[in-house]
């Protein structure tokens, strides 16, 4: 059976070995994630603390940076780093870079700086190149540095401890408390919303709803104009020719069936620009249902996606640690058109 390595752990065994060509010794942590970072460094009688972070989408995102930005100075500190290094795949631009690494004390090591450092090792600009997918028409030359990162490093000595971002616990906590079934349909779109304007602020616009009359388990609709904020939403509008999508909210006790998939796939219409539904539900979906949402991406173009709560839950941590959780709606979208049978 074949294996396959998702791209952030390509990227990061890259980084790997681009600051290992670079003079840096490297150790993979035991303590990762919230608590942790990635790699221990050292360079001389340096310690570093090294966090990497891979985003599909080539410009970053502000408000990702900083909570990355945040835990990784936090954890740093807590690890007894001299320093702190982040290291994005994306692009960071100057007046961003500048006031992050002010206000946290770490380095920013983006994708030009990357690019800078295996100027003379061909293998490994090669492996970057195909691995971030670069674009020829991205101006990247244009707003490229000069200078070395490492030349803006300081010591984390004397920051303190930040406040992070726990509003993505908080509602994935709040979610798992809800009830299952019709007690609890009402609480479900509500926390639904809340967590969906919390993963995508600047995504999506216009959160229109619709009642329903349905069984009282899925009363609401959602239906947002998309805007092309990152690689997920550009893939949306100008690959599936969708400028808007529809969620659901299905706060069944089991795996949703066939009928309810049929009953989301009537509000998503071709000419109304509309060929997108996110579905929001509890346990997943059943074989009959998963093979429904085949049927009518083959047959009428129309991309149905499942998302549970543990796949939720997985989105919230990723927003709290400066991941970006519409790469999970990539990955979903991906791995469902490449297994998409005939």
């Amino acid at each position: 059976m074949n294996i396959t390595i998702p791209t952030w752990s390509l990227f990061e065994d890259l980084v790997r070995r681009i600051l290992e060509a670079n003079n840096f010794a490297v150790d993979v942590r035991s303590i990762r994630g919230d608590r942790g970072f990635d790699f221990n460094g050292s360079l001389g009688n340096e310690k570093w603390a090294i966090e990497v972070k891979y985003y599909r989408t080539n410009r970053a995102q502000p408000t990702l940076i900083e909570s990355a930005a945040t835990r990784l100075a936090n954890n740093g500190i807590s690890a007894q780093a001299l320093k702190g290094m982040l290291v994005v795949s994306c692009i960071v631009l100057p007046e961003l870079r500048e006031a992050l690494e002010k206000k946290f004390s770490i380095t920013i090591v983006d994708r030009l700086d990357l690019m800078n450092w295996v100027t003379t090792m061909p293998s490994l600009a090669e492996e970057l190149d195909a691995l971030i997918e670069v674009d020829p028409s991205e101006p990247q030359k244009n707003v490229r540095f000069k200078d070395d990162p490492l030349l803006r490093s300081k010591p984390l000595v004397g920051i303190p401890t930040l406040p992070q971002d726990s509003r993505g616990t908080e509602l994935c906590n709040e979610l798992r408390g809800v009830k299952l079934g019709k007690a609890g349909w009402a609480n479900y779109e509500r926390v639904c919303e809340k967590i969906l304007k919390y993963l995508f602020p600047n995504d999506l616009h216009g959160w229109h709803s619709q009642k329903r009359t349905d069984d009282g388990l899925n009363r609401f609709d959602y239906i947002c104009r998309v805007k092309p904020t990152t690689e997920f939403w550009k893939f949306v509008i100008d690959h599936l020719n969708s400028r808007y999508v529809l969620f659901e909210f299905k706060n069944y006790a089991s795996k949703i069936k066939q009928g309810q998939i049929l009953t989301t796939e009537k509000y998503l219409l071709e000419r109304g620009l509309r060929r997108v539904a996110i579905i929001l539900t509890r346990k997943g979906a059943d074989i009959h249902a998963i093979a429904m949402t085949q049927g009518a991406m083959r047959e009428h173009g129309k991309l149905m996606l499942i998302v549970n709560d543990e796949k939720l839950c997985d989105m919230l941590h990723k927003k709290e640690r400066g991941e970006d959780p519409t790469d999970s709606l990539f990955e979903l979208a991906d791995d469902f058109l490449l297994k998409l049978p005939r």
